[in-house]
């Protein structure tokens, strides 16, 4: 028994027992109950989740059917929860439309290096969109820390939550939605299937007559069918958790922290130093920087130099200018409303922003129209468009401070990139350069670039092979029959199928066989 128990202590109070028990309280065990829809839910998934994963891992290339694939996981989980219930405000209405189309836009491609880079906002959007349909954002859609909200609805919902969906499903299976019975012949087929894919190939090997039964069937390639299975199986369950997750889950309030900002003094002297350099530095490459709207190319540099010296600073500047304007205008709105010098501040790092941006593209479109396009110049002009109108709304957003940049940041780098896709980038820096080397303001056309474009590039090497300069006309002869060889040892592949890729068959197809007896093709 405690002897310090009971009794007083000099200030007439109890004295503290000598040990403290606490009592441990395990967080909330929660289960994700599949009724019917989650049911339909969760047999979509699994269909396009196999078949993204087969297109993905052995189709030639990311085309018609990954597409398809990627959109019906898209639109299942929106039905989902629409039919739970959740609605989609405006913005949530644009991103996954502008994701549904950049699925749609892919079999227009043939541009493996853009389709790769493709897959992460197809990956992210969406669940940014999902998380604020179901409610389930902690930052304010708007500001820059509102796209955090993507990740975690992939990884806190979707990987963090596989075992309350795993409790959901075993339920069903012990006699829920499923039932017992449908559950073992579930489990039966999925114990069978790597079952007869050990037993077919060992018969096959110790008896001629099944060897012969089987080649009447269609050849399945095994391991191909048991991988995809497996790896869709994966995928699957991380989306399904992810969209149960989402309806299932309470919902969070969004985060509100305090902010400890700076006296307007201090936040002014800073952009006042910044101010200051910028305007020292600018004046001292005026020169430098207004050539290339002039077009005339300052001494002791090359066309290339002046332009990647250009573009480089630009990107470090327009960060710097960007990062300081932001956090600026959010440690003095800590301590209250933005004095006017802030804004006008700010407002002059944001046009010191444009000006770079408007040097370094008339920079490189005069780089442009003395070598022609590449596909690495023209994501470059893209770029500094986008980053151009985002320092605008910046600048807008200074003035007006419920301005939602960042939707209107994310809305336009969807639609460029879905425009990047429509227009075929290959085809446009294919068509663009053998057009001014046509017209005379190029003065050749650089043909191993052109052999290093997709298939997109086909019809304008057809152009060069009639062309007058009998060296281009061998070239481009020589990059086609090389085309023409390599798809003849490939078959088309329907997983796989774009316009340019089949529309570049066609065509060589056509000239192979007016030219059989120059152009000797053999698989």
């Amino acid at each position: 028994m405690d002897e310090n128990k009971n009794l007083p202590s000099e200030a007439g109070s109890p004295v503290p027992p000598r040990y403290q028990h606490y009592t441990y309280t395990p967080p909330p065990r929660y289960v994700f109950p599949m009724g019917k829809r989650e049911l339909l839910f969760a047999a979509g998934i699994l269909l396009f989740s196999v078949i993204l994963c087969n297109c993905l891992f052995y189709a030639p290339g990311i085309g018609l059917v990954f597409g398809l694939s990627a959109a019906g996981i898209l639109v299942s989980t929106f039905l989902y929860l629409r039919i739970c219930g959740h609605r989609a405000d405006r913005y949530t209405t644009a991103l996954l439309a502008l994701s549904l189309l950049l699925t749609a836009v892919l079999p227009l491609s043939d541009d493996s290096v853009l389709k790769v880079l493709l897959l992460f906002p197809l990956l992210t959007v969406p669940s940014l969109a999902f998380c604020l349909m179901a409610g389930r954002n902690r930052r304010a859609p708007g500001g820059v820390l509102s796209l955090l909200d993507a990740p975690r609805a992939l990884l806190s919902f979707g990987f963090g939550r596989m075992a309350e969906a795993g409790r959901g499903i075993l339920d069903a299976f012990r006699g829920g939605t499923i039932g017992k019975r449908s559950g073992s012949v579930i489990l039966g087929l999925l114990i069978a299937l790597p079952v007869v894919a050990i037993l077919v190939p060992l018969l096959i090997f110790a008896d001629a007559a099944f060897e012969g039964l089987m080649e009447l069937l269609p050849e399945f390639q095994w391991h191909e069918i048991i991988s995809s299975a497996l790896l869709g199986f994966g995928v699957a369950w991380v989306l399904y958790t992810r969209g149960a997750a989402l309806h299932h889950m309470p919902g969070t309030e969004p985060e509100i922290k305090v902010r400890k900002g700076l006296n307007a003094i201090t936040v002014n002297t800073v952009l006042i130093a910044a101010a200051l350099v910028y305007a020292a530095y600018l004046i001292s490459q005026l020169a430098y920087f207004a050539g290339g709207f002039s077009g005339i190319l300052p001494e002791d540099y090359t066309m290339a130099e002046y332009a990647r010296r250009g573009f480089f600073e630009m990107g470090w500047l327009c960060a710097i200018n960007l990062g300081l304007i932001a956090l600026s205008m959010g440690l003095v709105t800590a301590k209250g409303r933005a004095p006017l010098l802030t804004k006008l501040l700010c407002l002059f790092l944001g046009a010191v922003t444009l000006f770079l941006v408007a040097a370094a593209s008339a920079k490189m479109l005069l780089y442009i129209s003395a070598y022609g396009l590449t596909r690495l110049r023209v994501l470059t002009e893209v770029f500094m468009l986008w980053l151009a109108a985002v320092t605008a709304a910046v600048c807008f957003w200074i003035f007006r401070p419920k301005t939602a940049y960042m939707k209107f940041a994310l809305i336009l780098a969807l639609v460029l990139w879905a425009g990047l896709m429509a227009a075929d980038v290959d085809r446009q820096v294919a068509r663009y350069n053998v057009r001014a080397y046509q017209n005379g303001n190029l003065e050749t056309v650089d043909m191993t670039h052109l052999s290093d474009l997709s298939d997109s590039a086909v019809p304008y090497l057809l152009e060069l092979a009639e062309d007058s300069d009998w060296e281009i006309a061998q070239q481009a002869e020589s990059i086609l029959v090389k085309r023409a060889r390599s798809f003849a040892r490939q078959e088309p592949d329907l997983r796989s199928w774009n316009l340019p890729d089949a529309r570049a068959r066609a065509l060589l197809a056509e000239y192979i066989g007016e030219n059989e007896e120059k152009t000797q093709v053999t698989p």
